[in-house]
């Protein structure tokens, strides 16, 4: 071989199949020999070291690892990992603040008893509304207070206040309620071109929708007096509309209202010569929303408008300024300096050097349970299969609801899709691991394939659109023939943690510790309302996580109570009792097996999920990411519980159902994303995309 390149290959192809063998190489550099001759014998740079048993052999690790041509490691490599550990034991702190169970907590923010609504100077028109079509008999302790300085005024002067009170005590009656009673004082003839004498400023359009229907079920009595909503995701030419045919009292997100303010002439002219009062609910949440200048901008506005103290003197001569807040934190004291002016307590809490204690209901049953990272979703499950349990046992036919609060819109996204799919493969899926218990004692009565399930699933989050963001807590609020009896269940973000009065709210759980210790108690607060009973469920992870209930034992004075997750929650809704076919039947197989292997079954139903469904596999992945992501966003003086590199992301990982490396799912998640901007999607088929989301959407999005 005279051309050649000095390269010498000799094969021997006496392998089995005719495997070629690289005897001798020669010649070039080394590593190009030594590539040669591992391509030439069939073999590649990965390493492999995989179980024999396979993913069903409970206890074992499968964990391959393959690389590409740069080094990087393959999205593709899976670990499956057991769910449960030799050592089950949580080394979890003593209970120093243990809630007395014999004790008798009586409700903190129920109605009075001594005091009626006539004795503090309502309008008879509007008490004998408040009882026969609103059902409220008594006053609260902050309606009280407030009454006595919003219709009466102190010293006969109208001054600014911060209204500071619990969670479910009833504070828009306590501004709204004077403010709707001073006005049919006046014996003056009003309607909605009057003017308008109030603006209320929420800073959620859910809060600021549910203000609306509370002002539009109060003034049904005064139909004469007419609420305004302004929100974002509305129609502005709508709004307008409205504005133009008259309203007396604005609510609305600072940003709508701005964007009249500055761009709708109607609503300055409706200002004019009337607004008497503005009202800023959610104070602490407003400043945490970054609204400080769209606040100061909307008060710059107003404060130029003229007002005329001789057309309605019996209302204040001046803007009374009203800041409500459950909570005294610093956006809420800084907000009050910038729109209040010599303004006036009024809270109904214990004080300490002059500051307001905030507070859980007394009647609030606080539980926590410290959860390894990738139990969380099984004890989620059995969590609400726990909660389920108790709803039909009452068996009263009222229907109850549950709120999951989770940290992102794409984890709320993963765990509704978790719970509530009744497409074919899953009720297949899931089936499995039903035959597994005893008929009635399903895990999670929600994956039933019957019609008419018992219980419906509802997911909240800032990402979805307006309408169904309105229909969503129009339906999981109202009790109508679909929802009558059943069991309602909805995961959502903090979006849906201020100021909501939904009723008959049971339970509210904790899936994600708030970003700020204020936030957990307006989330606990759903529940418990107006005097009523209530439970809350908090999940903490071991470790330094378990430190923040030392940050937030000044809200439950009364206590909490600790569970253990594998004795409190996974063994009373996982344990199985033997079962036999007949008396003479003594085959061990027909033995249900223990709660740790049917908690580890309906773990890996998920997980084999995530593997066969693309769709969810990739909510799977953005819900992972996104709450790493979240994770990381928790206020400064919470850093030392929260801190991103003592999480187990493998551990995590398996919470959300998937097998991969945390790293081989950030690559993947940002390959999908460049692929997703470089491909160009057929218009036609974007069409028939789009029409059949509009569909889905339709039909998923309450679960019936």
């Amino acid at each position: 071989m005279s051309d050649d390149d000095g390269m010498l290959l000799n094969f021997d192809t006496n392998g089995e199949f005719g495997e070629r063998i690289v005897e001798k190489v020669t010649g070039g550099r080394w590593k190009d020999r030594r590539r040669l001759k591992m391509m030439v014998n069939g073999q590649s740079n990965k390493k492999r070291r995989v179980e024999k048993d396979g993913e069903e052999s409970i206890g074992k690790k499968v964990e391959v690892e393959t690389k590409n041509r740069t080094g990087v490691a393959v999205a593709n490599s899976q670990i499956v990992s057991s769910l449960f550990t030799s050592n089950r034991e949580i080394c979890t702190s003593s209970n120093d603040n243990a809630r007395d169970e014999t004790a008798v907590h009586k409700p903190s923010n129920a109605p009075l008893s001594g005091d009626t609504f006539e004795s503090l100077g309502v309008q008879e028109l509007l008490v004998n509304h408040l009882k026969e079509k609103m059902r409220i008999q008594k006053p609260t302790s902050i309606q009280k207070l407030v009454f006595s300085h919003l219709l009466v005024g102190e010293e006969g002067r109208d001054k600014d206040l911060f209204i500071n009170a619990q969670t479910g005590s009833g504070k828009t009656l306590a501004y709204f309620l004077p403010i709707v009673s001073r006005i049919l004082q006046m014996n003056v003839r009003v309607d909605r071109k009057s003017g308008c004498f109030a603006l209320i400023v929420a800073p959620t359009r859910e809060l600021a929708s549910q203000i609306y229907s509370v002002t539009a079920m109060l003034t049904n009595c005064c139909h004469y007096l007419v609420p305004c909503l302004l929100i974002g995701g509305e129609r502005k030419k709508s709004e307008k509309a409205r504005l133009r045919k008259g309203c007396n009292f604005v609510i609305g997100t600072p940003g709508r209202i701005l964007d009249h303010l500055q761009n709708t002439q109607v609503i300055r002219e409706q200002f004019s010569h009337t607004l008497k009062y503005v009202v800023l609910d959610e104070g602490d949440k407003l400043m945490e929303l970054g609204f400080e200048e769209t606040i100061r901008d909307i008060l710059n506005i107003l404060h130029k408008v003229p007002v005329n103290a001789d057309k309605y003197p019996q209302l204040p001569s001046r803007i009374v300024h009203v800041l409500c807040s459950a909570t005294m934190q610093n956006g809420a004291a800084k907000l009050g300096d910038v729109a209040l002016n010599d303004y006036k307590l009024l809270s109904t809490r214990r004080t300490k050097h002059d500051d307001a204690i905030n507070e859980a209901p007394d009647q609030l049953l606080q539980r926590v349970a410290v959860v390894p990272p990738k139990l969380r979703l099984v004890t989620l499950a059995s969590g609400l299969d726990e909660i389920h349990r108790k709803h039909k046992q009452a068996k009263n036919g009222e229907t109850s609801r549950t709120m999951v609060f989770l940290s992102c819109s794409d984890s709320v996204e993963f765990h509704y899709e978790a719970f509530s799919s009744n497409d074919a493969y899953h009720r297949n899926l899931v089936g499995e691991s039903v035959r597994l218990m005893d008929k009635g004692n399903n895990i999670l009565p929600s994956f039933s394939t019957d019609a008419d399930p018992e219980v419906l699933f509802y997911k909240l989050h800032g990402s979805l659109s307006q309408p169904i963001r309105t229909s969503t807590l129009e339906s999981f609020s109202k009790d109508n023939a679909s929802t009558k009896g059943k069991h309602l269940i909805m995961f959502c973000t903090d979006v849906a943690s201020r100021g909501l009065d939904l009723p008959h709210v049971g339970t509210v759980v904790e899936m994600d510790p708030p970003f700020s210790t204020e936030d957990h108690l307006h989330r606990i607060g759903r529940t418990a309302r107006a005097g009523q009973s209530g439970e809350a469920l908090l999940f903490l992870l071991p470790g330094e996580e378990e430190g923040y209930l030392d940050k937030i034992k000044p809200y439950h004075p009364k206590g909490w109570r600790l569970l253990k997750y594998d004795q409190d929650l996974l063994k009373p809704a996982f344990q199985q009792t033997s079962v036999k076919r007949s008396d003479k039947d003594d085959n061990p197989d027909n033995t249900i097996r223990e709660w740790d292997t049917n908690a580890t079954t309906w773990h890996l139903n998920v997980e084999r999920r995530v593997l066969e469904d693309p769709t969810f596999k990739s909510l799977a992945i953005k819900a992972f990411t996104s709450h790493v992501r979240a994770y990381a966003t928790h206020i400064s003086d919470e850093k030392a519980f929260f801190k991103i590199k003592f999480l187990h992301l493998g551990h995590l990982a398996k919470s959300f159902g998937l097998r991969e490396r945390p790293k081989g799912i950030g690559a993947q998640n940002s390959s999908d994303k460049e692929s997703n901007k470089k491909a160009k999607e057929n218009p036609k088929n974007k069409i028939f995309r789009l029409a059949r989301m509009a569909v889905k959407e339709s039909v998923s999005e309450f679960n019936y």
